[in-house]
């Protein structure tokens, strides 16, 4: 009786447990922002070309789709509705080094945000957190160029990201 007693308990407990959200690179694994990035450069229009997200519960990994300076370092973020928060404009308040980013943001979008990588021409911009929750390839165009993309996936990579994870974006 003691041992069904105590397998009911460990049963009950494993319900209660709280839901924790996937992450798409190892916990505690090397991850590394821009350095120096000036952010500038990722000022306007940006539209997500792939990312890691859960498909059962949103079409994109970030909903980011226009980056605009804020007052004293904060960026502006508008995010559309495929991230599944309805689209809105947030803060992103500067963090402890160059290249991240805290949005005002709920859940697994609350995250830190840290830019991975900035192309030379500014036309790519790789984004990603710490925990894995989340990252995205964003690009200034719907479409972007297979070499981008593809510099983009090793960038993931290299940040130790499950590259058969990363989803490309439904247009």
């Amino acid at each position: 009786m003691r041992k069904l007693s105590l397998a009911l308990l460990l049963g009950l407990a494993a319900c209660a447990a709280p839901m924790r959200e996937p992450s798409f690179r190892p916990h505690g694994g090397g991850i590394y922002s821009t350095a120096g990035l000036d952010p500038a450069r990722i000022m306007g229009r940006w539209h997500e070309v792939a990312g890691f997200y859960d498909p059962t519960r949103s079409g994109c990994a970030t909903g980011l789709t226009q980056v605009a300076a804020g007052s004293a370092g904060t960026l502006r973020l508008t995010i559309g509705d495929c991230a599944g928060l309805g689209p809105r404009t947030v803060t992103a308040l500067p963090g402890d080094a160059a290249g991240r980013y805290r949005p005002d943001l709920p859940g697994r979008l609350g995250d830190t945000w840290w830019v991975l990588w900035v192309g030379s021409d500014n036309d790519v911009m790789v984004i990603g957190t710490p925990s894995g929750r989340f990252g995205a390839i964003l690009s200034r165009t719907p479409t972007l160029r297979p070499d981008l993309y593809e510099a983009a996936r090793q960038v993931l990579d290299f940040n130790g990201y499950d590259l058969a994870q990363l989803k490309p974006v439904a247009r």
